[in-house]
């Protein structure tokens, strides 16, 4: 029995395992997701507006995935065969990423890819919410986060060795697609440590309709959902802060300061966690949101070097505090036994809106890159305040 008062409490071995296959699959995207914006720009000739148009619809659509994988999972009273195919669509479509000959296709694969993302991850977060004890969830979500956000570290800087040594010599093209083939190794070696997971003892729940299922729902946590959703507008993708970095100073800078944002991400995310635990959720995520906040005012004024160092450390500081931190307030007031369903309710809530997110951005950046960042400060802003206003509800 691991004493309550050591670091280790609460990190089961199931908490551990999900982590483990986080970081493999992190690892994989962020191979990627450096070079996303360049390879959609430079090797297949999209423009910024289809940037966003991509990264947008791709967030949005699979959202909807979500809400219906918690559902789907609570009805089976399962979570693993979920997990597991979530996790295998997207390794299927990371293994066909090189091949792309256009943006539609690209598209096509990306929307499929994200799809599988959208089946586990409601089941995965109802899944580490069964796997630790009430009292130590945010730690669990937070060790979670910084797992993942590791493997984010570990990707980008592969991606830069492979641009210096191995792909140096290609051409840009050959080049981005061999990392692309690359990143589809650790996917593979994810899906496999997914059979290491053990289910916890659950009963299947009769399934009930959507519309019964909210009407669950206490009313001041919906509210928080609307919340999310708000800021979610706000976060347009990361592949805009790439862009605004690389136009200014090149790949391998946006690249450094990519890794700086997961280092930033990776080393609050825990600590966050056990904060939230120890002195509520609220102020953890309200942190966030004003560094998020802090970070969009700066790019917009400024993309002066310097300016980008911090706004990255800002945007890292973020994520770290809000992302796990998020996922375990909406746990902590879900009824039991639509968990995974009110977990995917709050994915595809933040999710569905980052369509028009994107396209909002991708539209201010053609027309004057600082317009991008100056939207995300404002409708940010607002967020926070409506946060800073909101009380919770009673614990389930």
């Amino acid at each position: 029995m691991i004493s309550r008062k050591t670091l280790a409490y609460g990190l089961t071995a199931n908490v551990v395992i999900l982590g483990v296959i986080s970081l493999f699959t992190d690892v994989s995207s962020e191979m990627i997701l450096p070079i996303l914006p360049f390879f959609l720009t430079q090797v297949l000739l999209a423009s910024p507006l289809v940037v966003g148009l991509v990264e947008g619809t791709a967030d949005s659509v699979v959202s909807f995935m979500k809400i219906f994988s918690g559902q789907f999972s609570d009805a089976a009273g399962k979570r693993k065969r979920f997990v597991a195919l979530g996790y295998g669509l997207s390794t299927a479509m990371k293994v066909l990423f090189p091949f792309a000959q256009t943006w539609p296709q690209f598209f096509a694969m990306r929307i499929v890819e994200r799809t599988g993302k959208g089946i586990r991850d409601a089941p995965r977060d109802a899944l580490l919410t069964e796997s630790t004890p009430r009292e130590t969830r945010g730690k669990a979500f937070g060790f979670h986060r910084s797992m993942d956000t590791a493997g984010a570290i570990a990707g980008p800087i592969v991606t830069l060795v492979l641009l210096s040594t191995v792909a140096a010599a290609l051409t840009l093209n050959d080049a981005y697609r061999l990392i692309l083939g690359l990143a589809a190794i650790p996917a593979v070696l994810s899906v496999l440590v997914v059979l290491f997971v053990r289910e916890p003892e659950r009963k299947p729940q009769k399934r009930q309709s959507l519309r019964m299922t909210f009407r669950g729902i206490p009313t001041p946590l919906l509210v928080f959902i609307g919340i999310a959703a708000v800021f979610s507008f706000a976060d347009f993708s990361y592949v805009f802060i790439l862009l605004r970095a690389g136009l200014v100073y090149g790949t391998t800078i946006a690249i450094l300061l990519y890794v700086l944002y997961n280092i930033v991400y990776a080393a609050h995310a825990f600590p966050a966690g056990i904060l939230s635990d120890r002195y509520g959720r609220k102020p953890v995520v309200l942190l966030g949101y004003i560094a998020f906040v802090a970070m969009a005012a700066l790019l917009a004024l400024s993309a002066d070097l310097k300016v980008l160092v911090l706004g990255f450390i800002l945007y890292g500081l973020s994520y770290g505090m809000a992302e796990g931190t998020q996922r375990a307030l909406v746990a902590d007031f879900a009824p039991p036994e639509t968990k995974a369903t009110v977990l995917g309710a709050y994915h595809t809530s933040v999710g569905a809106v980052k369509l028009g997110s994107g396209l909002v951005a991708g539209f201010l950046f053609t027309i004057q890159p600082q317009a991008t960042f100056l939207f995300g400060a404002v409708v940010a802003a607002g967020a926070t305040v409506a946060l800073f206003l909101w009380r919770p509800p009673a614990r389930s």
